[in-house]
């Protein structure tokens, strides 16, 4: 019979913890799951009974230290989040970079750790010297920026927040125009975002439709610092140059 070691069984206690209230009549559906997880054997493999009462033994065993190590773990990530922010609200990027990171390990799917995860990871970047170091920072910001909008689809920051990475910082502006559609899908008429979709437009040749927005954006804002930007842009399209 396979022997399972200490810390294998609190990751399923871990599991179980979390499911279950008590360990009574789910228990079995969860054993079945996580005894595939333990040998890798496959769904319609029958399970040895003997596997099936040792797990059941070392439920018993290791419940009260799992809810607590759940209990305290839970703690911990909150304490990191707490750490994170404060680090980030004093521009101290290197260590909220790495308590995000800690954060994510406890939180993996929370959209926004993801999200100021990667704003650490941006301005780490702008404070590099070393172009190979620069961008590594830049495409990991990039991950975490998609990863959050894959997330939450409709996830507006990150969006477009990885929209300016592509435009802007890694020069891959054709990879942005995805992520500026969503973006403006997911809060339409944002000004910022119609000003990066016009310089795509530009840029794939589309100049009529560049002209269209910098109209909508004329329209549409009420500050006349930014109608008279979007005027210039419209402009210096019409006749023949562009500095976006």
């Amino acid at each position: 019979m396979k022997k399972y070691g200490r810390t294998g069984f609190i990751c399923i206690m871990l599991i179980c913890s979390i499911t279950l209230v008590s360990c009574n009549k789910e228990q079995k559906r969860i054993l079945n799951r996580l005894l595939k997880t333990e040998t890798g054997e496959y769904p319609e493999e029958k399970i040895n009974p003997d596997s099936v009462r040792e797990l059941k033994e070392h439920v018993k065993k290791y419940g009260d230290e799992v809810e607590q190590l759940v209990k305290d773990t839970g703690n911990l990530g909150i304490y990191y989040k707490m750490l994170a922010l404060e680090y980030l609200d004093q521009k101290m990027y290197g260590p909220a970079a790495e308590y995000f990171q800690k954060s994510l390990e406890i939180y993996p799917n929370n959209h926004v750790l993801h999200y100021y995860m990667a704003l650490s990871q941006s301005q780490l970047a702008g404070a590099r010297t070393g172009a190979a170091e620069r961008k590594d920072l830049l495409e990991e910001a990039v991950f975490h920026h998609l990863r959050a909008a894959e997330l939450k689809t409709d996830y507006f920051d990150a969006l477009y927040a990885v929209s300016v990475l592509y435009v802007f910082e890694l020069d891959a502006p054709l990879s942005a125009e995805e992520y500026i559609l969503r973006a403006l899908d997911a809060r339409p008429g944002n000004i910022n975002t119609l000003f990066l979709l016009a310089r795509i437009r530009v840029i794939q040749g589309r100049f009529e439709e560049a002209v269209e927005i910098y109209d909508e954006i004329i329209s549409e804002s009420e500050e006349s610092a930014v109608q008279n930007r979007a005027r210039a842009n419209r402009e210096q399209l019409l006749g023949g140059g562009y500095n976006g």
